[in-house]
């Protein structure tokens, strides 16, 4: 850590008289403090909003196993598809983007929280206009096998 010094009175005198207490230290050291409570939010809205895309794609074969868990699946789902119709603006990528901004971490692609996680690393970036088709695709075998149950 880099400490700034200044110079000590005239009328101190021994070994250390051209030393003096330290005024400050570099602003990055006391912010780094303040900004670990948005870091910790920004983390926890995305765990919280991979877990949100997980019970979209996957609740209803969840609800196979634990037929309560529809109830969540079901809105969970609305939210997705009219987030594919309509361009709504999510409002967890929203509270991660407050977070990470005052955590001193640059915000998500303006594209959001898909784009920024998951296009490239876990499906090719090509696929990206097939992939509401595709996770389609995976939800309604789901919903026929719990309608079949």
């Amino acid at each position: 850590m880099r400490l700034r010094l200044r110079a000590v009175e005239e009328d101190r005198e021994g070994p250390r008289a051209q030393y003096a207490c330290p005024v400050s230290v570099t602003p990055t050291a006391p912010h780094r403090a303040a900004r670990l409570p948005y870091r910790v939010v920004a983390v926890a809205t995305v765990l919280t909003h991979f877990g949100f895309v997980v019970l979209a794609v996957f609740g209803g074969y969840l609800a196979w196993w634990q037929p309560w868990v529809v109830w969540l699946h079901l809105p969970a789902l609305a939210w997705a598809v009219a987030g594919q119709v309509r361009d709504l603006e999510c409002p967890l990528t929203v509270l991660e983007d407050w977070a990470r901004l005052r955590g001193g971490w640059p915000a998500l692609t303006r594209t959001g929280f898909i784009d920024h996680y998951l296009t490239g690393v876990v499906f090719p970036a090509s696929w990206k206009p097939a992939m509401p088709w595709m996770l389609l695709a995976l939800v309604i075998p789901s919903w026929v096998g719990l309608a079949l149950r």
